[in-house]
């Protein structure tokens, strides 16, 4: 059996949606990774280099769920990137898809 973990980034600004989606994926194989906007989600993702995000679109800020899903594709293309959000409508759907979201 592997002791090995994955890492996991979760980014959105609301707290207790990054506290239930942290508590929800709980358990010893994942390394969950929080941050509450697009530009923090950068800086830890280039430390970490998590295989998976799953991240808002709407945030406060300069950047946005897109922008993070854009520079993330840009410098690594296997990331799966999971778009989680409220705000969902058609076209930034078929926008983050476009841009390599593995999900919607």
């Amino acid at each position: 059996m592997s002791n090995e973990v994955f890492p996991i980034l979760i980014v959105d600004d609301e707290p207790n949606i990054r506290t239930g989606l942290a508590r929800a994926l709980e358990c010893e194989s994942y390394a969950i990774a929080t941050a509450g906007d697009a530009s923090e989600a950068l800086r830890q993702f280039r430390i970490s280099h998590h295989p998976l995000v799953l991240t808002d679109l709407k945030m406060p800020g300069a950047s946005t769920g897109i922008d993070l899903i854009r520079s993330i594709k840009d410098e690594r293309p296997e990331t799966l990137i999971i778009v989680i959000t409220a705000h969902g409508t058609v076209e930034t759907a078929v926008e983050a898809m476009r841009l390599g979201a593995h999900d919607f």
